[in-house]
């Protein structure tokens, strides 16, 4: 018995020992030095996150031209010192002067000056930092020589996309040296009307047309080499000699094909033994996308628009005294963003504008566009023609006399 109890107690300190040597062995395990992260801590870290700054919000211009006008003389900031429609041929310079609301840095400004669709001359003006309030932008012409009388245009181009243009007189030289001879315009036709019926001009011509005939009015009296030289797209196409003598108030002159004419520009010369006399352009449309619905469902020149559905207020206008805005409402049908509209101005058939509207889709709606109509010069009334083209085919016009 006795030595039962001495193994009892033996086998006792045993287990104590190994329970003792497992404990510490457990604490060797854990190492008081590492810090466990706590929820309340990783709370506080995601309540105060690092401050990022924010760039500055930038605003966003929009080009925005106002007023066209025609000077010789400019003051402070490139102010026009007066307004004018006709300039004497022997001025020295003479300026297209236009009003910017609104331009951002970067865009090029670029004055095209021409006479009898000739290019005179042009300047660019290149805006190394953005325009946020109106101010005065002058373009200069300075003529080599004197300039022969007659009509000429200036074109404002932005970034290659013709904005406006202004149509001006050039009168002779101020000493009273009379102007050189003016080269008369060119009409064209699609043929020449029945006996008795007035000759409607035009200068825009569908895809499928294969005979464009010009048409000089009134021709000087002369036995000399007569002649029109026909260009495509600014190379000689053809040399054409005038058809019979019909009536002596009126020359022609016919271009024909057995296929339609390519689409493109036009330019016809009429040449009396070698010098130019009269010259005129027109335009041969392209097709349209075969997979276009749009359409055309109205046109109106206008005084005014309803600013909020672009509808034109008030009645259709015919006449207008000149200088004056008018407003050109389209009202279209199906418009895909890949159609293109294009809103074309001619003055006395001569074409002076066209401003290209794309990228919209409209179900049914009016697209209205502006257009400054300048101070004519005194020589009675003119005829302006707004004319729509779709998708290169001219689909309705609307012709407005100016005074």
């Amino acid at each position: 018995m006795g030595n039962e109890l001495m193994r009892l107690a033996a086998l006792g300190r045993s287990i104590g020992a190994l329970i003792a040597l497992s404990l510490a062995l457990i604490a060797c395990e854990v190492s008081p030095a590492t810090p466990q992260a706590t929820p309340e801590a990783r709370a506080g870290f995601l309540a105060q996150p690092e401050t990022q700054p924010r760039p500055t919000p930038v605003a966003a211009f929009h080009p925005r031209i106002g007023r066209l006008i025609l000077t010789t003389a400019i003051g402070d900031g490139e102010a026009p010192a007066e307004e004018l429609t006709s300039v004497p041929g022997d001025a020295e310079v003479i300026y297209l002067v236009i009003e910017v609301a609104e331009m951002p840095a970067g865009a090029t400004l670029t004055a095209v000056w021409l006479h009898n669709e000739a290019e005179l001359s042009r300047s660019d003006r290149v805006l190394t930092e953005p325009v946020r309030e109106p101010r005065w932008l002058a373009f200069p012409l300075r003529p080599a020589s004197h300039l022969p009388g007659g009509e000429y245009v200036v074109r404002l181009f932005l970034d290659g996309q013709m904005l406006d243009s202004l149509v001006f007189h050039v009168s002779g030289s101020a000493n009273g040296t009379p102007a050189a001879a003016e080269r008369a315009q060119l009409a064209f036709v699609g043929a020449l009307p029945a006996d008795g019926e007035a000759v409607e001009p035009r200068t825009l011509f569908s895809p499928d047309t294969t005979q464009v005939v010009a048409v000089l009015t009134d021709p000087p009296a002369t036995s000399e080499d007569l002649v029109s030289r026909w260009y495509y797209n600014d190379g000689i196409l053809a040399e054409i000699p005038p058809d019979e003598l019909l009536t002596p108030a009126m020359r022609t002159f016919t271009l024909r094909s057995d296929q339609p004419l390519p689409s493109g520009s036009y330019r016809v010369e009429v040449l009396i033994d070698g010098q130019v006399t009269a010259s005129g352009q027109f335009l041969i449309q392209g097709p349209p996308p075969s997979a276009s619905q749009a359409s055309v469902e109205g046109l109106t020149v206008a005084a005014a628009i309803d600013p909020a559905s672009q509808a034109p207020a008030g009645a259709p206008l015919t006449q207008i005294e000149a200088p004056a805005t008018v407003y050109v409402a389209v009202l279209v049908r199906d418009l895909a963003p890949s159609d293109l509209i294009e809103i074309v101005w001619v003055r006395n058939d001569v074409e002076i504008a066209r401003f290209p509207v794309t990228g919209l889709r409209l179900s049914y709606n009016w697209v209205s566009l502006p257009y400054e109509i300048p101070a004519q010069p005194d020589e009675g009334a003119v005829t302006y023609r707004a004319i729509v083209v779709l998708n290169g085919t001219p689909v309705r016009d609307h012709t407005l006399a100016v005074q």
